[in-house]
């Protein structure tokens, strides 16, 4: 929205017209620390003269070389050596930082702006002085946070939301913000309980604005949750297990005053208190399966927040009490060694229920519900649930091939490639008795990934069976579900280092819907 005359001018009382001598001398001694150069030039008696470009001192040096970095005899600043006969037209140092100040008009206000800074030696070098331009403005006050920024038509605009442009439009910039800027801005301000000193995201303007919005950050910090505002923070999915709205701890966590107290327990024994485990134990007390907060933090360890889909499915025959117990009597219990991970029971068990709804297989028992062993179970529907080729799936899986392909990797002997259609999949399930055809439709909708294993020596021989979802490997099956070996483990590392990790535009193709 752009702003009008007076509103800018409302906006702008906030905020100093000039740069400040501690700014300035800050861009100078941190910001553009580097931006320092004895230009070199020889005399009729070719004795070697530099020019420190930062004390603005001659001296007759020891003979510097072109891009050596010495240090000036008189102000000792560490410097970049450059002939000065040398073409400079591309000489220029810039950077974008983010300095906070006092409102000058509001006590109870701080301000911010984003500045771009630069020094261009193109030209003459004797007297380079710093170039400061704003790129954006903000203004944070409690129960308020506002941000413009220059408008193409001439201007101001203002943003529907408070966000940091070092990594948008000065993306390519080094970029800084100064701590002692807050340090002083915050002070006599309720900013000054923020916490902020725990915290170091981005330039901190998206932590302002959040905490101008939510002071319960201050309690959640001091609780020792630092982690929950972070999450949010940086847009992690945060379950609607936190009241951010709140006015006290329990009401913020939506726990009783006793539940809190638990909280507090666990955090004095350095167990690590997430959205997810919170969002756990409401989830339980709604279900009435009602378990214990200690119980909600094993259920955590035992099924990570992206396997959240799966334990969705799960709830809908089960409470998350039943869960809970099930999940630890099968991968504790007789079965334990044909589960590699706990969440490998989470998985293994909704596939199971996937085959026993195919068969018409009544869920309302109890023993089918939950057999004793899920494994053996599991095994059985395999072989009973048969799969067909389809044809339109496979024309998808065609399309979505010419993307996942760049994923095909081999290291020592081995190689993984995507499944190519329907088919293979349902010849790979039956292959390693697994249930991976079942999974036809939704790796050709894109709702997840499919990756064969094979031994380059034998290319077209299942071997281990990979399933990838938002970059991260959550099943990894050889026949009957074996878990991978040291081997293929070592193999799976390697992958996921060259082809998951890397921020490239392969990283993308493995993004489900």
């Amino acid at each position: 929205m752009k702003l009008t005359e007076l509103q800018e001018k409302e906006f702008f009382a906030h905020l100093p017209t000039k740069i400040s001598k501690e700014l300035n001398d800050y861009v100078i001694d941190q910001v553009l620390r580097r931006s320092r150069y004895i230009f070199t030039k020889r005399d009729g008696a070719k004795r070697q003269w530099g020019y420190c470009t930062h004390c603005k001192r001659h001296y007759l040096t020891d003979n510097y070389k072109h891009n050596k970095v010495v240090y000036c005899k008189h102000c000792e600043s560490e410097c970049t050596v450059k002939d000065s006969g040398r073409g400079r037209k591309y000489l220029a140092d810039d950077a974008y930082l983010v300095w906070y100040e006092k409102s000058l008009i509001d006590p109870e206000a701080i301000t911010a702006r984003g500045l771009y800074v630069r020094r261009d030696y193109s030209g003459g070098y004797h007297n380079v002085q710093t170039d400061f331009s704003v790129q954006v403005m903000y203004f944070f006050k409690p129960g308020e946070c506002r941000m413009i920024e220059p408008s193409w038509g001439g201007g101001w605009k203002e943003r529907k939301s408070v966000f940091s442009i070092s990594n948008s439009v000065m993306q390519h910039k080094r970029s800084h913000y100064s701590r002692g800027s807050i340090a002083s801005a915050v002070k006599g301000t309720m900013f000054q309980y923020s916490q902020w000193e725990h915290f170091y995201h981005e330039d901190m303007v998206k932590f302002f604005a959040l905490y101008a919005k939510y002071p319960c950050i201050e309690y959640l910090t001091k609780l020792g949750l630092s982690n929950l505002v972070n999450d949010k923070l940086v847009g992690l999915q945060m379950y609607r297990s936190i009241n951010w709205r709140g006015k006290t701890l329990h009401k913020v966590l939506k726990v009783t005053k006793q539940e809190l107290k638990t909280i507090k327990d666990l955090r004095e024994m350095n167990y690590s208190v997430d959205a997810f485990m919170l969002h756990l134990f409401q989830q339980s007390k709604r279900d009435g399966s009602n378990i214990s907060m200690g119980e909600a933090y094993q259920l955590n360890t035992m099924i990570p927040n992206y396997y959240y889909e799966e334990l969705q499915k799960l709830q809908r025959y089960a409470t998350i009490g039943q869960i809970y117990h099930y999940m630890k009597k099968q991968y504790y219990g007789k079965s334990k060694k044909q589960f590699s991970r706990p969440q490998d029971v989470l998985t293994t068990w909704k596939d199971y229920l996937a085959d026993c709804r195919k068969l018409e297989m009544d869920l309302n028992q109890e023993g089918i519900l939950y057999p004793t062993n899920l494994y053996k179970a599991h095994q059985e529907t395999i072989k009973r649930v048969k799969y067909k080729e389809d044809q339109e799936l496979n024309k998808k899986i065609e399309e979505r091939l010419k993307v996942l392909e760049a994923l095909t990797f081999t290291f020592k002997g081995l190689l993984i490639r995507p499944a190519k259609s329907t088919l293979e999949l349902i010849e790979e399930g039956n292959a390693l008795n697994h249930c991976v055809g079942g999974y036809a439709k939704r790796y050709a909708n894109g709702e997840t990934n499919l990756f064969f294993i094979r031994k380059l020596n034998m290319p077209d021989k299942p071997f281990y069976t990979i399933e990838i979802k938002n970059n991260t490997i959550t099943q990894a099956y050889g026949n009957k579900n074996v878990a991978p070996t040291k081997q293929v483990e070592k193999f799976i590392d390697h992958f996921k280092a060259e082809k998951l990790a890397k921020k490239s535009k392969k990283e993308k193709v493995i993004q489900t819907a």
